[in-house]
């Protein structure tokens, strides 16, 4: 019996995988492979799914010879919107963006499901102002979001607000390394309290915000709230509030943080980006 190749696939069968990989794999691998690979990768349907690198300068787009990036950032973001022709619905994007290019990204997307953004892993550029502004003003357009994952935001309030009056089918809110202070967590209770799983992990909350959230919100199913600062992780009254939840975990979480530790004790930059960078994960 002659052996099936991969490259006599059905062209459907080709899109349906080619839409769950990675956009680096999208351009970079797979058009090469051959001529009938390189007409899958034309369908917007391969595109359906955006993933690109959370961390750009440590990806294949880099050259490091020339110590720049092959594509802008920007060109590179609308190539690959352009080639979903609107229908992507789930887009992971690297740290490094703009105000203009989640502008673009709206336009282009109406039918967004999910939306991950990170702000810079090292310091180099913060997600105050522009970005997450950005992110408040444009859900309006982003009716049909369920998922929005966010790193270092600002503007948390004003997010909440807006996905409690678009978003009708929201379930999912993720925003590491944020204060999670009384007004977000009152914001969280009074226009998400039907949310279905909230991840806080890197977070500096007090242990009376997380109560709040935990008595507001009886519908969740998840909540993550590791390695923050503000609550123990072995706390009891936390715990019982936390018993129904199908999934909480709260690992590594401290009351205060021991002002002694460094990176240089052993934890390095490469360490805290591996950790951030799961939470972009698709």
């Amino acid at each position: 019996m002659e052996e099936r190749k991969w490259e006599n696939l059905n062209e459907d069968c080709l899109v349906n995988i080619f839409g769950r990989l990675e956009v680096e794999s999208l351009l970079l691998d797979v058009p090469f492979v051959c001529k009938q690979w390189y007409r899958a990768t034309s369908n917007p349907l391969s595109w359906q799914k955006l993933v690109f690198p959370v961390y750009i300068y440590q990806s294949r787009f880099f050259n490091r010879r020339a110590g720049a990036l092959t594509f802008h950032i920007s060109k590179l973001i609308k190539f690959a919107v352009g080639r979903s022709q609107g229908c992507s619905t789930t887009i992971v994007l690297p740290y490094c963006i703009s105000r203009e290019d989640l502008i673009f990204v709206s336009d282009k997307c109406p039918s967004l499901k999910v939306l991950a953004v990170s702000s810079s892993l090292y310091g180099i550029k913060t997600f105050e102002g522009g970005v997450s502004c950005a992110i408040s003003d444009l859900l309006v357009k982003w009716k049909s979001v369920e998922v929005l994952k966010l790193d270092r935001c600002s503007h948390l309030v004003e997010i909440i607000c807006k996905i409690s009056l678009n978003c009708k089918n929201f379930m999912e809110l993720s925003v590491t390394n944020t204060d999670i202070d009384q007004e977000v967590a009152t914001a969280i209770v009074s226009n998400l309290s039907t949310i279905k799983r909230l991840v806080l992990d890197y977070a500096n909350i007090e242990k009376v915000n997380l109560e709040l959230i935990l008595r507001g919100c009886k519908e969740l199913e998840l909540l993550y709230a590791r390695d923050c600062v503000g609550f123990d992780e072995d706390d009891e009254d936390i715990l019982m509030l936390a018993s129904g939840i199908k999934d909480f975990q709260c690992d590594g979480s401290i009351t205060q943080i021991d002002n002694s530790y460094s990176v240089s004790d052993g934890y390095t930059y490469d360490d805290i980006y591996e950790d951030y960078a799961i939470y972009f994960d698709y």
